[in-house]
């Protein structure tokens, strides 16, 4: 199996963050802001990236510039907002999405 670039791990993050941000109907910089909307959606983000691409938490903290204690913590919190079957079925369907882009982009 061929080593991961640095570029392609960027675009994961990317990807991650484009999805949760589209998810919350938010703009990539926005991701960014400090408010209640834009925390859920980049924690939504880090997780898509730790459970669906796989990133470590280095990567994914760096990718989102966090420290690797938000990266377990956001993901913490959105599995704990999973126990709301409407927004684990969103979860679910959204990591879908995230797996099958980035195997189209490799």
């Amino acid at each position: 199996m061929a080593e991961v670039t640095a570029n392609e791990r960027k675009g994961e993050i990317g990807l991650a963050q484009a999805v949760a941000a589209h998810a919350f109907g938010l703009a990539l910089p926005d991701l960014q802001a400090r408010n209640r909307k834009s925390d859920r959606a980049r924690q939504l983000g880090m997780y898509l990236a730790r459970m669906s691409l796989k990133l470590g938490l280095c990567e994914t903290a760096r990718g989102f510039g966090r420290n690797h204690r938000a990266v377990v913590q956001a993901c913490q919190r959105i599995e704990d907002a999973r126990e709301d079957p409407a927004f684990d079925r969103t979860v679910e369907w959204l990591e879908m999405l995230v797996r099958r882009a980035a195997r189209g982009a490799a």
